[in-house]
């Protein structure tokens, strides 16, 4: 009798661990937080710090159970502080994530890449990152595995080749941006969901430079991505953008550009240099929210807005909602009292089960 009990309660035990790994779980991606012009954006710290605060504790509204933020997270400038003070003050905006105990697993945007010894700084300021990064990287690019996913991030500027060139796209003269260490992660995880991290996007968008300054590396990233039916999020250029980009076997790969957390706002302009500078097959937009142009407005007409995306999985679908903050006023440098965010882009993903 006893021994049936114990089986009973084994299978119950085992029906619940089920049950609690089935449950639909969320991921909130920003970045591009960082401030510009001294007194500006109502903060002399290099953070637009209103509405980075406003995001962050909409994230909690939404009740996220972790927060992605590659890069950018303040402006780097001398002229605002040190880069300690500055990303403490990032920190202190991010609060209401911190108070709530969400985890916060962040990555270097080229503006934390300045000033006198920016490693150690961010090492000091983020002491609890994962360290099993590869050597010399181990709190910048590292990975984080949370439920039926794999969290890749690396940074993109500790491992560039001396000769690197920003105005260039060539493998002779550029290296080092993405890490082998990361196609090992992609291709080994034992995950069905890949979710990988950087700053800049593959492709160009707004900046000219991004990871097709290095085209073998970059297109080693998108085959590798493509066999797993992965995803990159990035930032970079100041505003969202969902688009796929074509692995060499056809495999569509998404790239969500969300740099769109307060930095001063770009246009989204330069996306037809992509075929001419690297002969790669030009992304395909599916929604843009930029700074509009007449060649390239807003989808559905909007202005644009700041905001933050909300990826929630569910087995093997997952949903993804980009919330817009839709009452902030350009004129005046803070957020209001009561922000109002709205969703304008929503979209599902699918995965693969074989892992």
């Amino acid at each position: 009798m006893m021994q049936k009990r114990v089986v009973a309660m084994l299978g119950l035990l085992l029906i619940t661990s089920s049950l609690v790994w089935a449950k639909p779980w969320s991921v909130a991606v920003f970045c591009d937080s960082r401030g510009v012009g001294t007194g500006e954006e109502g903060s002399t710290q290099g953070v637009r710090s209103s509405v980075l605060r406003a995001i962050a504790a909409d994230a909690c509204r939404e009740h996220v159970a972790l927060v992605v933020f590659p890069g950018d997270q303040v402006n780097g400038s001398a002229k605002y502080g040190t880069l300690a003070e500055q990303l403490l003050a990032w920190k202190t905006a991010m609060a209401p994530l911190y108070h709530a105990h969400i985890p916060i697993y962040s990555f270097r945007g080229n503006h934390e890449n300045q000033q006198e010894a920016p490693v150690k700084v961010w090492d000091a300021i983020f002491p609890d990152l994962p360290k099993n990064g590869p050597k010399g990287q181990e709190d910048l690019t590292y990975s984080v595995r949370f439920q039926n996913a794999e969290f890749i991030g690396f940074d993109q500027y500790v491992g560039r080749s001396a000769t690197f060139d920003t105005g260039k796209y060539d493998d002779a003269v550029n290296t080092g941006i993405v890490s082998p260490w990361v196609l090992a992660q992609i291709t080994n995880a034992p995950t069905p969901w890949v979710f990988v991290f950087g700053h800049e996007p593959a492709f160009i968008a707004h900046h000219t430079d991004c990871l097709a300054n290095a085209p073998a590396e970059r297109d080693a990233l998108w085959e590798a991505l493509g066999a797993r039916n992965g995803v990159y999020f990035c930032g970079h250029d100041h505003l969202y953008v969902r688009r796929t980009a074509p692995d060499s076997h056809g495999h569509p790969v998404t790239e969500l550009i969300v740099g769109c957390a307060g930095a001063p706002n770009y246009p989204y302009d330069h996306e037809a240099l992509n075929t001419r500078y690297d002969q790669h097959v030009a992304p395909t937009a599916q929604f843009v929210n930029a700074t509009p142009t007449r060649e390239m407005p807003n989808t559905n007409g909007s202005p644009f807005y700041f905001g933050y995306l909300i990826i929630t999985v569910d087995g093997n679908t997952a949903t993804g909602r980009w919330k817009a903050f839709i009452n902030y006023d350009y004129a005046h440098w803070d957020a209001p009292p009561h922000p109002v965010f709205r969703v304008l882009d929503s979209f599902v993903l699918k995965t693969s089960s074989k892992k």
